[in-house]
C-alpha cells in the first residue's frame, strides 16, 4: 500500500505543483488585464456550472475506482451513459441562461453562460476515463496530462484578455483544458463508447453512487451558497472580491490535498474490509495535514495583504481582511477535504451523504447570517464560525460511526500541531514591533523566511520530522511486499 501511495503522491505532487505554479501565473497576469467585475460574472456562471457538473458526474466516478468487479463491458457502458447524459444536461443549462440573466439583473450572462455549456460537456465526458485511469493508478500519465491542458488553457486565456475579450478570456481558459484533457484520454486509455446499454452495468454501481450523488448535490449548496448571495446582495465586484479571497483560502488545499485526495481512494479501497488499518493510516495522514495546515493559517493571516498585493495587483485591496479571516481557518479545510475519500474508502457513502446534509446547515446558515451585514468582513467572520462548528459535528460522526474510534484519538493528532502554530504566531507578533515595513515583496520574502525557520525549528523541538521522514522518504529495501506491518511509521501514536 505505501509503495502505491507514495509513487501516487510523487506524481500526483509533480503535476499538482506545476499546475499551481501555471495557474498562478496566469491568474497574475489576468487579475492585471481584467477588473473584478469580470471575475464577479464569471464565479456567477461558475456556481450554476459547478452544480450541472455535479448532476452530470452523479458519483459514478468514485463508484468505478470503489467498484472492482466492473468489466470492459460495464466500463463502456457507462461512458455511453455519461456522455448521452452530458449532451441532455448541456441543453438544460442553456436553457437556464435567460434566468440567470433575470435573478441577476444583467443580459450578458445569457451569451457566457451559452458559453460555458461546452465546459459541462468535456467535463462530464471525461468523466468516466479519469475514473479508470485513477482506478488503474496510472497517476503519471494523468498529472502529464493535466499539465498539458493546463498550459493551453493559461495560454489561450493571456491571450483572450490581450485582445480585450474581458470575461470570455477567463472562459475560455477553462474551456480549453477541458478539451485538451478529453484528447488526451482517448489517447491514452482508447476507451470507447458501447453501442448498446445495458441498465445491469448501471445497477452494479448504483447502490454506491446514489448516496455520493445526493453528498455532491448537497455538498454544492453548502459550499456556492455564498456566491450566490453574495452576487446577488453584494453585487458583482463585491463577488469578484470575494472569490478572490476564497480562492486564496482554498489554494492549499489545491496544493496539498490536490495531491494526496486522488491518491488516497485508488490506494485505500483495496484496504476496505480492513477498519483498524484504514484508521490507523488515516490519523497519520490528518496529522501531518494538521501539522502543515495550524502554522499555515497563522503565516496566511499575517501575510494577507502582501500575497494578495503580490499575486494580484493593489486593485483587490477589499478582498485582503476577508481573506485574512478566512485565512485562519486553512487547517480546517485541509483536514475536512480527506474525509470524502475515508466514508468511500468504507463503503460508508450513505454517512457521507448525512455528513454534506450537515455541512449544508451549517455553512448556509453561517452565509445567510454573514450576509444579512451586508459587507465581506462579517460574512467571513460568520463562515469562519462556521467552518468550525462543522468540523467538530463531521469529524464526531466519522470518528464514531465509520472509524470505531472516538473522537479523542483524532484530537491527539493536533496537539503538537497547535503548539507549533503559537509559536509562529508568537515570532511575527514580535517581529511586527522591531522590523520595520518593507514593500510588498521584501515582506513576502522576509516573513516566508521567518515562517519556514520557526517551523523547522519546532518540527525539530517536538519530533515531528521523524513522522515526516519515514512518510516520504523511501525505505532502501524496496524488494518487501507491502502489508500490514509495512504501514507502521503511519499508525504509530494512534491506537486507541
Amino acid at each position: 500500500m505505501i509503495t502505491y501511495l507514495r509513487s501516487g503522491v510523487i506524481y500526483t505532487a509533480m503535476g499538482k505543483y506545476s499546475n499551481v505554479l501555471i495557474q498562478l501565473i496566469v491568474n497574475a497576469v489576468l487579475s492585471r488585464m481584467l477588473n473584478p467585475y469580470d471575475y464577479g460574472v464569471v464565479s456567477v456562471i461558475q456556481v450554476f456550472l459547478l452544480f450541472f457538473t455535479t448532476l452530470v458526474d452523479a458519483g459514478l466516478g468514485p463508484a468505478i475506482i470503489q467498484n472492482k468487479t466492473l468489466t470492459e463491458h460495464d466500463n463502456r457502458v457507462l461512458f455511453t451513459y455519461s456522455i448521452e447524459f452530458s449532451m441532455l444536461l448541456c441543453l438544460i443549462f442553456a436553457a437556464c441562461s435567460p434566468f440567470i440573466a433575470w435573478f441577476y439583473h444583467d443580459r450578458q450572462y445569457i451569451p457566457l453562460t451559452l458559453a460555458m455549456t461546452s465546459v459541462l460537456f468535456f467535463q462530464g465526458i471525461n468523466m468516466v476515463p479519469n475514473a479508470l485511469m485513477d482506478k488503474d493508478k496510472r497517476f503519471k500519465e494523468v498529472n502529464i496530462r493535466l499539465i498539458i491542458a493546463n498550459v493551453c488553457g493559461g495560454v489561450v486565456g493571456i491571450i483572450g484578455a490581450y485582445f480585450h475579450l474581458g470575461a470570455y478570456a477567463l472562459i475560455l481558459s477553462f474551456v480549453i483544458p477541458a478539451i485538451v484533457a478529453f484528447c488526451l484520454n482517448m489517447w491514452l486509455l482508447r476507451v470507447r463508447p458501447s453501442r448498446k446499454t445495458d441498465r445491469n452495468s448501471l445497477r452494479k454501481v448504483w447502490k454506491f453512487a446514489k448516496s455520493q450523488f445526493g453528498f455532491n448535490c448537497i455538498n454544492y449548496f453548502s459550499r456556492n451558497t455564498d456566491k450566490i448571495l453574495v452576487g446577488k446582495l453584494m453585487g458583482a465586484v463585491a463577488l469578484g472580491n470575494y472569490s478572490k479571497s476564497y480562492q486564496l483560502l482554498m489554494m492549499p488545499n489545491t496544493v496539498l490535498l490536490g495531491v494526496l485526495n486522488p491518491v488516497l481512494l485508488p490506494v485505500l479501497s483495496d484496504y476496505q474490509d480492513d477498519v483498524p488499518f484504514v484508521r490507523k493510516s488515516y490519523m497519520k495522514i490528518v496529522h501531518v495535514l494538521a501539522l502543515v495546515g495550524l502554522p499555515l493559517s497563522v503565516f496566511l493571516c499575517f501575510e494577507s495583504k502582501d500575497i494578495i498585493f503580490f499575486l494580484y495587483g493593489n486593485q483587490w485591496t477589499e478582498a485582503v481582511t476577508p481573506f485574512a479571516i478566512l485565512a485562519l481557518t486553512v487547517w480546517i479545510q485541509m483536514t475536512m477535504s480527506s474525509t470524502g475519500a475515508i466514508f468511500q474508502t468504507l463503503g460508508k457513502t450513505n454517512y457521507l451523504f448525512w455528513n454534506g446534509c450537515i455541512s449544508a446547515f451549517i455553512l448556509i446558515t453561517a452565509t445567510i447570517i454573514g450576509c444579512v451585514k451586508g459587507d465581506l468582513v462579517t460574512l467571513a467572520v460568520s463562515l469562519s464560525i462556521g467552518f468550525l462548528l462543522n468540523f467538530i459535528v463531521i469529524y464526531w460522526l466519522m470518528m464514531s460511526k465509520t472509524l470505531d474510534s472516538r473522537m479523542g484519538v483524532l484530537l491527539r493528532e493536533f496537539i503538537t500541531p497547535a503548539i507549533n502554530s503559537i509559536a509562529v504566531a508568537v515570532v511575527f507578533t514580535i517581529c511586527r514591533y522591531f522590523i520595520p515595513d518593507h514593500n510588498t515583496l521584501v515582506n513576502l520574502v522576509l516573513y516566508s523566511f521567518l515562517f519556514v525557520l520557526v517551523f523547522a525549528a519546532m518540527l525539530r523541538l517536538t519530533g515531528d520530522w521523524r513522522l515526516l521522514f519515514k512518510l516520504f522518504i523511501k525505505e532502501k529495501n524496496n524488494n518487501k511486499t507491502d502489508d500490514a506491518t509495512t504501514v507502521n511509521p503511519m499508525t504509530q501514536n494512534s491506537e486507541e
